[in-house]
């Protein structure tokens, strides 16, 4: 069942980190796929896709395993952009994979950090997730993506913040927390065009002839 107003319980009650965690449980033997991942949060809609692969861009990942979680942030922030009813990655993508203990790794840090915020969260202000407010939610995701791949140490952390923030909102229906998401947002864009701005006078201090 989904929520109609604030208060109501989405689907069958049950909380992101609920699901996780028996996903945790449950973990292939061998590796963990990106379709693994989504199966376990995809009765969330956009919001389960997108906190599927923004939570492990929270942590350190190993050299080149970032891209198998930012193409299909990318794609699914398009598609929410767009205005699309359903969820569609890849098979490709989907068979990115870890190896189980880097994936239980990553759930047993993850897991009890989540659990603090859902204290939080509830269904309110559903006029955040309507049409409108998901295109708007789904711009602001493209321009995070675009920060989020640009290789600057460090720089990564701003929006991976920011999609998780937004990612629990439109699962959880919490228009507060889409609220700080979309304050986040703003704030991150700013400051990483300001960061590369930064970064790009440094390099014409140092390398004049870059601006000839």
């Amino acid at each position: 069942m989904t929520a109609l107003a604030d208060g109501e319980v989405i689907g069958d009650g049950r909380r992101i980190t609920d699901l996780l965690s028996e996903f945790r449980e449950n973990l292939p033997p061998d590796r963990v796929t990106l379709a693994d991942l989504v199966d376990a949060l995809s009765h969330r809609a956009f919001g389960g896709f997108m906190l599927a692969m923004a939570l492990p861009t929270l942590l350190p990942l190993p050299i080149g395993m970032a891209i198998v979680f930012d193409l299909p942030l990318v794609i699914l922030s398009v598609q929410l952009m767009l205005g699309r009813q359903s969820v569609w990655l890849p098979r490709g993508l989907l068979k990115g994979s870890v190896k189980r203990d880097q994936a239980a790794r990553m759930l047993d840090k993850l897991i009890p950090r989540m659990r603090k915020l859902e204290g939080f969260l509830r269904p309110r202000m559903l006029w955040m997730t309507s049409a409108f407010g998901e295109r708007l939610i789904g711009t602001l995701c493209v321009a995070l993506c675009v920060v989020l791949m640009t290789p600057i140490p460090l720089l990564g952390w701003f929006p991976a913040i920011a999609l998780c923030v937004i990612s629990l909102g439109l699962a959880e229906r919490d228009g507060m927390m889409l609220l700080a998401g979309f304050g986040l947002s703003v704030a991150t864009v700013f400051v990483s065009a300001a960061i590369l701005a930064g970064v790009v006078q440094a390099g014409e201090a140092l390398f004049p002839f870059i601006g000839l």
